[in-house]
């Protein structure tokens, strides 16, 4: 079904694609309700029971909407976001362009979203069976020397309507939000979310995840000081990579664009940094693989190499529905 549609998704505008697709499965899942999720690798992280190992990476569904209709595709998890304490509209347009000679996009959206007392009206009671986490991050004119306000804000509004919270310090869309991931500062905006975390609880009354979603820029030493500063928190787990700035042996006519890229450019970007952040901190932190999934095999490829649960995005605009269900059945076996 998809290949039929794709061309005609393809021949418009990206960002109005996006709404297209948004608004259609938010209807079915208005008519239709959730699903569960299909049967694969279960996991466990931080008490969290993960039925299969494929989830819907942050910034597809950023307010929360098309929960219902994004799990009849069969996710174990769907995060939600990158939202933020006021809305927003995010960077002028256009903001998003396909790479369709290189299978990637490059986007500038800017955490353009309808703020986080929006988003919590979505989740009230929302009965989606798998796990639903929150990327939270800062708005546009909040200084940096005060992100840890707006983190901080968000965790202590959605935590009773989500499973888990991210703590998005890796896009590279807001100017100046990955400077908060230097070894130096990362810990600026992650221990005071963690200490407003020991009071909240999850949707369930449970204890709630905090995880940490880093970009894929880093040399690698850097890298790895930021992996050891969080083995030194209570963080429950690392999510790696954000989209990347890096532009080596792109084709296509877009690929000057300012924005993060994602898709196919950044699998091996995505893949090196996985295997860096599995040596650094082997069972300590849970480690969560986005980044350049195109397919199954690729998704296989992640829990092989250390990952405890994979994200997609970008290839569910180039592959559709069916990589989630490829996706599940290859790494049920892994």
């Amino acid at each position: 079904m998809y290949s039929l549609i794709k061309p005609a998704l393809f021949r418009i505008d990206p960002e109005s694609a996006h709404d297209l697709t948004i608004q259609s499965l938010k209807t079915v899942g208005q008519c239709f309700g959730p699903s569960a999720p299909l049967a694969g690798r279960p996991c466990e992280i931080a008490g969290l029971q993960f039925k299969n190992a494929i989830g819907l990476a942050a910034g597809l569904d950023k307010n929360g909407v098309a929960i219902s209709g994004f799990s009849r595709l069969g996710f174990g998890h769907i995060e939600v976001g990158t939202v933020t304490p006021r809305p927003q509209p995010g960077n002028p347009k256009p903001r998003v362009f396909r790479l369709t000679e290189d299978a990637g996009l490059i986007n500038r959206f800017g955490f353009n979203n309808l703020g986080i007392d929006a988003l919590v009206r979505e989740l009230v009671d929302h009965p989606y069976q798998g796990v639903i986490g929150v990327n939270i991050g800062k708005n546009k004119d909040t200084p940096n020397e005060s992100a840890h306000t707006d983190y901080v804000s968000c965790i202590q509004k959605a935590a009773a309507v989500c499973d888990y919270i991210t703590i998005n310090v890796s896009s590279p869309n807001t100017p100046g939000l990955r400077d908060l991931a230097d070894a130096g500062k990362i810990l600026d905006v992650v221990s005071p979310v963690l200490d407003a975390r020991a009071h909240l609880k999850n949707r369930k009354d449970n204890y709630l995840p905090v995880f940490v979603k880093l970009a894929p820029d880093f040399e690698d030493a850097d890298l790895v000081q930021v992996l050891e500063a969080l083995k030194r928190t209570e963080a429950d787990g690392v999510i790696l990579t954000n989209t990347t700035l890096d532009r080596t042996g792109l084709v296509s006519r877009h690929r000057d664009e300012t924005g993060g890229l994602s898709g196919t450019p950044l699998t091996q970007k995505s893949e090196h940094c996985l295997k860096l952040a599995v040596e650094v901190l082997g069972e300590t932190l849970p480690l969560i693989s986005v980044g350049g999934v195109m397919s199954g095999d690729d998704a296989k490829r992640r829990i092989e190499i250390g990952a405890k649960l994979v994200q997609i995005y970008t290839g569910l605009i180039y592959r559709g529905p069916a990589l989630v269900k490829d996706a599940v059945r290859m790494t049920r076996c892994s």
